[in-house]
């Protein structure tokens, strides 16, 4: 499952009801790959996210593998007055939702 830009909207009981969702998706042992705006991305929409985020939010039935700092140009469009390219902070996470055990059930 690929989620670009979605998650990081999320706050609260949305947050917690988006990821029950994914749980109903992806099946066990599936990953999902996350791509959100950081928490240290001062223009994230809803604040952005961080790992600890991250692992709160999907500590139930998931276990997050990975979660990488990403710079990515946000294009012309977002140039200062200097012409640079303004470089928006997100992070790359691989979740992957835990395999369920008879003992888990």
């Amino acid at each position: 499952m690929i989620d670009s830009g979605l998650f990081h909207v999320y706050t609260g009981e949305e947050r917690r009801r988006y990821v029950q969702g994914l749980a109903h998706l992806v099946q066990p042992g599936g990953r999902l790959f996350l791509y959100a705006f950081s928490d240290e991305e001062p223009a994230a929409p809803g604040g952005g996210v961080s790992r600890q985020d991250l692992c709160d939010s999907f500590a139930d039935v998931w276990e997050v593998e990975s979660v990488e700092p990403v710079e990515e140009s946000a294009g012309p469009a977002f140039a200062g007055e200097s012409g640079e390219e303004y470089v928006w902070k997100m992070r790359f996470a691989v979740i992957r939702r835990k395999v369920e055990t008879a003992a888990a059930l």
